[in-house]
């Protein structure tokens, strides 16, 4: 949820307002990927095993 926040209203204003591009673009996808990667383990803990 952190990351979700600070995507949005950390990360998404500066690629808006093209302030510094390549570092922040990178960033905001490395975030995504932790997101995506947070939510696969949640779900993995989640799951029932036989």
């Amino acid at each position: 949820m952190l990351l979700a926040l600070l995507a949005e209203f950390a990360v998404a204003p500066r690629i808006v307002a093209r302030e510094n591009l390549r570092l922040w673009h990178s960033v905001g996808s490395a975030m995504y990927l932790l997101q995506w990667l947070c939510a696969a383990a949640t779900f993995w803990k989640l799951s029932p095993r036989s």
